[in-house]
């Protein structure tokens, strides 16, 4: 897998440095219940396929370099069909109830969105009952924030205005406002938003808040972090236990701060990386991985596109920051986070897993159709998505990476 060196065990791939934030694996809650689903969303679609950092990927993007997994065929007769279903933010409560938003593209037509409704399980995943079609008015609402097996939200993160929320377990929905309250530090499992700012452009990102959902109020954090204030802010990553990590451009190096009360306080830190002749811009993008560990991605862009990724991490909450071995090459994203360790995958369905780390990588499994990976949240399940020769999707789901559970979702 390019840009994922296996050194030998005995290679101490950190020198010396290894020592600074070798502190073992932190230890994992298997608490589910948070919404950092945005910013993983985000930050798959950011380079999955080597895209430049404006660009939105869709779950299996047209690439021009594409070669089709083994054993992906086309019968020349079949209809590749234009308007196939699909699901993505899967979340889970627990072990066994979790949901799960359906997009109901066969029943689209003229270029209008895709009608949705929500999947829930109580039994793992091994079998998803349809629950109410999600209301018209919340089409823009597309941040699924999980409570309780009964208590949701649709949050609209384009204005931080509205929320449609469920009492009943997604069988029913009501439009609600959300109101501005005092700055307050974020809870764990809170969802941390950029907040929006009138005196900006629409690409302009505003300060970082947090939405409560039981009073549905928007809640600024008690201080800011100098990486949200820079003039390429990066997406915020929030781990279950709270730890808010936030990466941008600080010129020819990665800005990253970092929080683990909650936003009271930050640690922030550049990180400085060899610099290429043609480069145009730097960016650096973060996975929270809880315990105070995390791991910040600086990916430099030529005119072209991306050009080099180097990867940090931390055990400390921010305040060091050892580089692993990446050889400086372009690298598919990592996208979670299990037991402290990345995730990742390549085109050919390969399914990659972190280890010492994220010092080196081995290969945990793999699933035929070269599966697109999503996790809501660190130490979540793992939601596969594999696409066959006419469009259509099929999902699996698992929790390490190993063995999968086949998702057999309700039809239109």
């Amino acid at each position: 897998m390019s840009g994922y060196p296996n050194p030998p065990e005995s290679e101490d791939v950190l020198g010396t440095r290894e020592d600074v934030l070798d502190s073992g694996t932190p230890g994992r809650p298997r608490r589910w219940i948070a919404a950092a689903g945005v910013a993983i969303v985000a930050l798959v679609g950011w380079n999955v396929l080597g895209s430049g950092p404006d660009e939105t990927i869709a779950p299996i993007a047209a690439s021009q370099t594409f070669e089709p997994p083994s054993g992906w065929t086309v019968d020349p007769e079949q209809v590749v069909s234009s308007n196939p279903d699909q699901a993505d933010q899967l979340t889970f409560v627990d072990d066994q109830n979790g949901f799960l938003v359906q997009y109901l593209c066969s029943q689209s037509t003229g270029g209008a969105a895709c009608p949705r409704r929500l999947l829930a399980t109580t039994d793992g995943g091994s079998s998803w009952e349809a629950r109410a079609t999600i209301p018209v008015y919340a089409e823009p609402f597309h941040t699924l924030l999980v409570e309780s097996e009964l208590r949701l939200a649709l949050i609209d993160t384009s204005t931080l205005a509205r929320m449609a929320r469920s009492f009943d377990g997604g069988r029913s929905w009501r439009l609600l406002p959300i109101t501005r309250a005092e700055p307050a530090a974020a809870p764990e499992g809170a969802l941390v938003v950029a907040d929006i700012d009138p005196r900006c452009a629409q690409e302009c990102a505003g300060p970082l808040a947090w939405i409560d959902p039981t009073d549905q109020a928007l809640h600024l954090l008690p201080s800011q972090p100098a990486a949200a204030e820079a003039a390429f802010p990066g997406l915020q990553s929030v781990g279950t236990d709270g730890d808010i990590v936030v990466g941008s451009s600080a010129g020819s190096a990665g800005l990253v701060s970092m929080s683990t009360d909650g936003g009271l306080s930050w640690n922030e830190a550049r990180l400085d990386v060899p610099q290429r002749e043609g480069w145009a811009q730097v960016e650096s993008r973060g996975l929270a991985a809880g315990n105070g560990r995390a791991f910040v991605f600086v990916q430099a862009f030529d005119e072209v596109g991306l050009d080099a990724t180097y990867s940090f991490r931390t055990d400390d909450g921010g305040r060091t920051w050892v580089e692993l071995p990446a050889e400086g090459e372009a690298a598919y994203f990592p996208v979670g986070v299990l037991d402290g360790e990345l995730i990742a995958t390549d085109l050919p369905g390969r399914i990659f897993r972190s280890e010492a780390g994220g010092t080196r990588w081995v290969e945990a499994g793999s699933l035929a159709g070269g599966p697109y990976l999503y996790q809501a949240i660190p130490d979540s399940p793992v939601l596969a998505t594999v696409l066959n020769s006419q469009g259509n999707a099929s999902y699996h789901l698992s929790t390490d990476l190993i063995s999968w559970t086949p998702m057999p979702l309700p039809g239109s």
